[in-house]
């Protein structure tokens, strides 16, 4: 396809960052198809799921000249809910996960209906920092799960932070972002807990844009709900 337009096509709740004339929701983009749209590239941004995606390629074969819209890429398949320790699965934000020794890595996910995003006000082109802390946040204990084991005839390991610090550097945006991290000894572990560090940067366009250093426990799922409901107990008491 000779002189062919990339455009990134991204969820409704992104419509800000449409200002770039490159950058389309899907409907933006599906109006588009239906009418004299130039050749194009079509890459997938945020805010945008695999069934969405689908639907789009399907819209474009309706729609399009053949030969006309080529497709790069795909979102980003989430992770379990569960394992991230969410309700909903629209608030699950990283996908293709997966490990390499102490390290791992996945990609940011937003659905377009998250209430991470559906609940922020401020007028923006970018993806809030809030949602970029929780996207690190659920790296970790998705590693955390993976990465230790647990005792026998236990459940998988429950990372439980105490401490934490984050930087950003530079503004995200509704386009593909990587996340990077290693888990490190902190500590003398025990077979309650094991004491650790981690450190998650988020990339995007091959530039740091945030990172999130914290310090953690990954405790024995039993262990470390007993110490809850004790100091719970206690609490009431006291109260």
């Amino acid at each position: 396809m000779s002189d062919q337009t990339v455009r990134y096509v991204v969820g409704e709740s992104f419509h800000r960052s449409t200002c770039h004339p490159d950058v389309q929701t899907v409907d933006q983009l599906v109006e588009e198809l239906r009418t004299d749209a130039p050749p194009m590239l079509i890459r997938p941004g945020l805010g945008l799921d695999i069934a969405t995606w689908e639907w789009v390629k399907q819209q474009a074969a309706l729609k399009a000249t053949s030969g006309q819209v080529a497709f790069d890429g795909s979102p980003a398949v989430p992770v379990a809910r569960r394992v991230v320790l969410k309700h909903a699965s629209d608030n699950v934000v990283i996908g293709n996960a997966s490990t390499d020794g102490d390290r791992f890595r996945c990609e940011l996910v937003i659905a377009n209906d998250s209430e991470l995003m559906r609940d922020h006000t401020a007028d923006q082109q970018h993806v809030p920092g809030m949602l970029l802390i929780e996207a690190a946040i659920q790296a970790i204990t998705w590693a955390v799960a993976k990465l230790t084991t647990p005792l026998p005839g236990q459940g998988q390991r429950y990372a439980v932070m105490h401490a934490c610090e984050f930087a950003f550097h530079r503004f995200a945006f509704p386009l593909p972002a990587v996340l990077e991290g290693q888990l490190e000894p902190n500590g003398k572990p025990e077979d309650e807990r094991i004491p650790l560090k981690s450190t998650v940067t988020i990339w995007q366009a091959g530039r740091q844009c945030s990172t999130l250093t914290v310090r953690l426990d990954a405790f024995d799922p039993s262990h470390i709900f007993a110490v809850e409901h004790a100091q719970a107990r206690k609490t009431l008491d006291r109260i």
